[in-house]
């Protein structure tokens, strides 16, 4: 390599930027920014090459700073396998400064400007050394970030913000480390203690935050519960059903994610509180119910879960009156994979769907059940039999005249799994963990209030003119008043057939015609009807399960001209005029997410976006806005520079006592990592050598086809590595192990 001696271009540099002997400094960092600076608008890079420290007091006494492409390096590697470029070209640009003890200052004695390489500022910005993030942009990614905006997008935002991303200081990359970085803490203690912070501040901001925190014996972090001040007031009106699923696990250390979700008013799902859990053991599921009782004061009415035992088992124990359900729709979706290889699985599907889905009494569904079991001779079959004894926790006839909110599975959490799975990921932290949740229950609150809000405003157009379907217009919510139309619409295919007459009681047969692949079907329906009180009760139980009547009570209601239902057939769940408490509790979101310098930027912005929106309109007034900024600039340069002159330790002091972790924190520890199911990795030492010794001598019995001799087996089982008689292959496995045993013996 030719090193030339070749100096910078100077001509977009002042006088004083540029550095010569004798220039001086307060401190040794504003020597090495000075230099930086310089190096930056002339087209290169720097790197500190040596520093001396005083033998007696430790402190630096000179340095030397060079250019990043200093001296002369060659690579070991192949010239046509390398990878890596080549950066060092013997460069001698430098420059020595010391400190003066006379005057307390640093000189610089020595400076070389010239350079053996070509330097060019408009490269220099893309360079590594000199590649930063402003606050602003730090603040625009967190933002984008918290909404689940791609990283390539806010980049993109960003270069058109400032007119290319040639303009930027930084890079995609750039963008994309900084998300990395502050959303995965590698210290996974600092990562609980910040969770703990963010529990006690959600605590200040409403004492009627709730949040619990299990350690074990080693002051380790367990399981954790929390529920926001909202979701506890929303619990008293939803709460009477609630689905808990426990199959989301999305979080660098495992640890299974519990969801708590209700059904509103709107019939939309409500987040009612959130678990990380250490383990899927039934003492883990017991604890949370502990603590879910303890916040609430009360167990809920039904819970629908999941097929897990663990479950099962913790709910019997600490909610004994709690009626649980399993979630309908794992149950079915198994199906495939449990009776797919049966020969007639085709009819099979189809007439177990019909048993469990249209059976009219539990006696039924046992009779129908023993037939299918007896049509396609499956009682060997170890699954369907389990299910059958556990059908009292899964099929819709035993849970009849029940509510349920109108569910039968857990697909609401799953929904908000989903929701989730927008914002996290396997690497998330824990804190980023809460943070996500504060998001999600923000997002849900916002869109409960314009549903409010549209309620309010105004209703949809009756598709009849029955004036029930008009009451019910004006008392409940759109999306359920929606429901109670559906049933309307199908009230058109119901007729009565019969009337049973005995006293005040009567019992209507409504017949329900049904399109069943191109044939039309007519299903009975028994509802009893007073006439007294115009109470009734339909055998479908649509109204006791979802709180909405069904097609075959209102063609009776209609066949005995009753123009007006009774008050108990308008829930007061599903009513959009009452008032519920939690809709005047604000949710504690976390301002102080954020770092302080942050959110110190973030109201100096708003400030000053404000001042700029009043007085933008007249160019008089926007050049005097234009001077008291840089008049206000140089006055803070000026500060910062007197500020840089006072003492290195009282700075240092005062940086240090910034950053302090709460007492009572500090001794928590992260979480051990949870192990997954699957069949763990072998740990024996010589698995590995046995393994490779088998494939190899698997390759050589099929390639030579030896005769097997009964004693083969065994002999080979039985001997040593050392004495098995294989030919020498060159170059691979069995070359290595000769050279060990050689070596060994």
């Amino acid at each position: 390599m030719e090193l030339g001696d070749e100096l910078p271009d100077h001509g977009c540099l002042q006088e004083d930027e540029i550095p010569r002997v004798g220039m001086r400094f307060a401190q040794l960092q504003m020597a090495h920014d000075f230099y930086v600076t310089y190096a930056k608008k002339a087209g290169f890079a720097t790197k500190i090459r040596t520093t001396t420290f005083d033998k007696i007091t430790k402190a630096p006494i000179n340095q030397a700073i060079h250019c990043n492409r200093d001296g002369i390096r060659e690579s070991r590697v192949k010239a046509p396998t390398r990878k890596n470029t080549i950066s060092a070209a013997g460069c001698k640009a430098r420059i020595y400064v010391k400190f003066d003890k006379d005057v307390q200052d640093w000189v610089l004695l020595k400076v070389d400007l010239t350079h053996s390489h070509p330097c060019s500022p408009k490269k220099a910005v893309h360079y590594h050394e000199y590649r930063q993030l402003t606050m602003h942009a730090k603040c625009v990614i967190e933002d984008n970030d918290e909404a689940g905006i791609r990283p390539n997008k806010t980049f993109l935002a960003l270069s058109n913000e400032a007119g290319g991303p040639s303009n930027l200081g930084f890079s995609e990359k750039d963008v994309r480390n900084y998300i990395t970085a502050r959303l995965r803490s590698s210290n996974v203690n600092a990562d609980v203690r910040e969770m703990m912070s963010y529990f006690r501040r959600m605590k200040d901001i409403n004492p009627n935050f709730f949040y619990a925190v299990k350690l074990d014996d080693e002051c380790k972090f367990k399981s954790a519960v929390w529920v926001d001040a909202r979701c506890k007031a929303s619990y008293e009106y939803y709460g009477d059903v609630m689905s808990v699923d426990s199959t989301y696990s999305t979080n660098r250390h495992g640890l299974p994610f519990v969801l708590f979700v209700g059904v509103n008013h709107h019939g939309r799902s409500t987040l009612l509180g959130c678990a990380l859990l250490g383990n899927k053991e039934i003492g883990s599921y017991e604890w949370v119910f502990v603590q879910w009782v303890k916040c609430m004061g009360t167990a809920p009415k039904c819970i629908i879960t999941d097929q897990c035992r663990s479950l099962y088992r913790a709910i019997k124990n600490t909610l004994p009156d709690t009626r649980h359900r399993w979630c309908i729709w794992h149950i079915m979706n198994k199906l495939p994979s449990k009776l797919g290889g049966y020969r007639r699985y085709g009819a099979l599907y189809g007439d177990l769907n019909d048993i469990v889905w249209n059976s009219r009494t539990e006696e039924s569904f046992e009779d129908d059940w023993a037939d299918f079991i007896d049509e396609y001779n499956l009682h060997n079959n170890t699954w369907l039999s389990d299910l059958y004894d556990d059908r009292r926790m899964w099929v819709p006839i035993y849970f009849k005249g029940e509510f349920w909110a109108g569910m039968q599975s857990t697909q609401r959490s799953e929904s908000m799994h989903a929701f989730y799975g927008g914002y996290l990921h396997s690497k998330t932290s824990l804190i980023q963990f809460v943070h996500e949740y504060d998001n999600v229950f923000g997002v849900k609150e916002q869109r409960e209030l314009e549903d409010d809000a549209a309620d309010s405003r105004g209703v949809i157009p009756c598709a009849t003119t029955s004036p029930i379907e008009k009451q019910f217009q004006q008392e409940y919510t759109t999306s359920i008043f929606r429901d109670v139309q559906i049933e309307f619409v199908r009230k058109a295919n119901c007729r009565v057939s019969a009337v049973d007459e005995q006293g005040p009681v009567v019992c209507v047969k409504v017949e329900e015609e049904k399109l069943l692949n191109d044939t039309i079907l007519c299903v009975p329906y028994d509802v009893h009807f007073d006439r007294s009180t115009h109470e009734l009760r339909c055998e479908c139980n649509l109204f006791e399960s979802s709180g909405v009547l069904c097609c075959h009570c209102l063609e009776v209601f209609h066949s005995y001209k009753v123009y007006k239902v009774p008050s108990c057939y308008i829930l007061p769940r599903w009513s959009k005029k009452i008032k519920c408490k939690h809709t005047y509790v604000k949710s504690s979101h976390d301002v102080s997410r954020s770092d302080e310098s942050h959110v110190a930027f973030r109201g100096l912005c708003a400030h000053f976006y404000n001042v700029v929106q009043e007085f933008l309109g007249d160019d008089e007034e926007t050049a005097l806005l234009h001077v008291a900024l840089e008049e206000t600039r140089a006055k803070l340069a000026t500060h910062r520079a007197k500020k840089r002159s006072e003492s290195m330790a009282e700075t240092q002091t005062n940086i240090g006592s910034q950053s302090s972790n709460d007492v009572g924190v500090d001794d928590i520890q992260g979480p051990s990592k949870v192990t997954t199911k699957g069949r763990p990795k072998s740990k024996r030492l010589g698995s590995a050598l046995e393994k490779s010794i088998k494939n190899s001598r698997r390759r050589k019995q099929k390639n030579s086809h030896p005769v097997v001799r009964p004693h083969t087996f065994q002999d080979i089982n039985h001997c040593d590595v050392s004495s098995l008689d294989v030919p020498k292959q060159d170059g691979g496995f069995m070359s290595l192990l000769s050279s060990f045993n050689q070596k060994w013996d």
